[in-house]
């Protein structure tokens, strides 16, 4: 019969296996994101894309013309017809049911949601009033079948955004005709204080809580780091349910309260300092609970530790909302942390039972080593990561 110890063994082995192929994904939430303003005019359509540039590379490889793999000013600049051949492609907007010709007016590097990434202004003009508007948003590929771009619309004082990915990429938009249309020909009534809504039901609150709360899930699902500090949490609870449940909802606490702040540009924090102490929170935990006992000044301050780190993480989370939700904060704020709640709920339900079982196989005299052991896989895994990232940071 296999020894328990070797069984164990090999648990450790697949949950080492498991972190390992995980780490890759660590920081790549979302990684193909874009941006679309779209100002709606009684005549024409004002598109502003933004890209990242690595994406710009991989739909349009031939404004590299040097080769280097990077865009500079310049290959923007001499770009504009094949820039306007992939707006062909890629973006069909129509105006009553007759498809514009976008012409690409610039092509520049722009900072978007606090990252860099390349601004193309396009214009449809149509030369007469429109009415109704649909546009098709075709920026992704075999490549990049996660790809979003977070759409703000604007209609006069007014504006909504749109989550467009490979599922919903259809937008469609009564036309605007008020009082800053710029029709001398408008009457009275057109120019009064009623306006259309800038998009059709499709975008109903009941759309935008899904797919928000989907980010706020798939973000936690697919951040190895995020649910590598949970399990730190669960191992820094020991066999106390009481304490595990006062430590997770401390990291709610945190992460919830930089989460609202930094969607509403109230606080913020450079990615480029909000990863390396993701991974250093993970180091931290696995220390803490491995040397409690030889540092009694840590005892005690779980619980503010917690919260200090949860609201790192929070940084982390509202990354991805930056720039999203133009004036319209409320529902995708709530529906965002909603989702960020239910995926790390889903994740402690697989993870707690796992670890109390196998807690429960073992003789109280080896729960010091399982303690060292598990620990030691975490610790290891946020050094990893916090190794990872300082370097590539001092390589940009």
């Amino acid at each position: 019969m296999v020894s328990f110890r070797a069984r164990a063994g090999v648990l450790l082995a697949g949950l080492w296996l498991f972190f390992m192929a995980m780490g890759g994904t660590a920081e790549a939430h979302f990684a193909s994101t874009g941006f679309s303003d779209i100002t709606v005019k009684d005549k024409s359509m004002e598109y502003n894309v933004f890209l990242l540039e690595k994406e710009l590379l991989e739909a349009l490889p031939e404004i590299d013309t040097d080769g280097n793999g990077r865009i500079s000013t310049d290959e923007l600049s001499g770009g504009n017809a094949v820039l306007t051949e992939m707006a062909h492609d890629r973006l069909i907007v129509t105006g009553d049911g007759k498809i514009g010709a976008g012409v690409v007016l610039a092509a520049k590097q722009a900072e978007k949601a606090k990252m860099p990434m390349i601004e193309i202004d396009i214009n449809y003009d149509f030369g007469e009033p429109v009415d109704r508007y649909m546009v098709q948003y075709n920026f992704y590929d075999g490549t990049n079948p996660d790809h979003r771009s977070y759409a703000t619309i604007r209609m006069g004082q007014q504006s909504i955004v749109q989550v467009i990915n490979s599922s919903n990429n259809i937008l469609q938009m009564e036309g605007y005709h008020g009082s800053d249309a710029n029709r001398p020909d408008a009457d009275d009534a057109a120019q009064g204080d009623a306006q259309p809504s800038p998009i059709t039901a499709a975008s109903s609150w009941t759309s935008v809580l899904k797919e928000y709360v989907t980010m706020g899930m798939e973000h936690i699902w697919s951040g190895a780091d995020h649910m590598l500090f949970l399990c730190g949490l669960i191992l820094a609870s020991g066999t106390s349910g009481w304490t595990m449940l006062k430590l997770v909802s401390a990291f709610t606490v945190g992460h919830s309260i930089t989460l609202v702040l930094s969607a509403l540009d109230l606080a913020s924090l450079s990615p480029l300092i909000v990863e390396p102490l993701i991974a250093l929170s993970i180091v931290f935990i696995a220390f803490e609970t491995m040397f409690r006992k030889k540092f009694p000044k840590l005892q005690g301050k779980q619980i503010a530790v917690t919260v200090m780190f949860g609201m790192v993480h929070g940084f982390g989370f509202a990354e991805i909302l930056h720039g999203t939700m133009a004036g319209n904060i409320a529902l995708p704020l709530f529906s965002f942390n909603l989702g960020v709640e239910i995926g790390q709920l889903v994740v402690l339900a697989i993870v707690i039972p796992i670890l109390w079982a196998i807690r429960k196989l073992m003789k109280q005299s080896r729960h010091s080593w399982w303690t060292y052991a598990t620990s030691s896989i975490v610790g290891l895994m946020g050094l990893y990561w916090l190794i990872e990232r300082l370097v590539s940071e001092i390589t940009m």
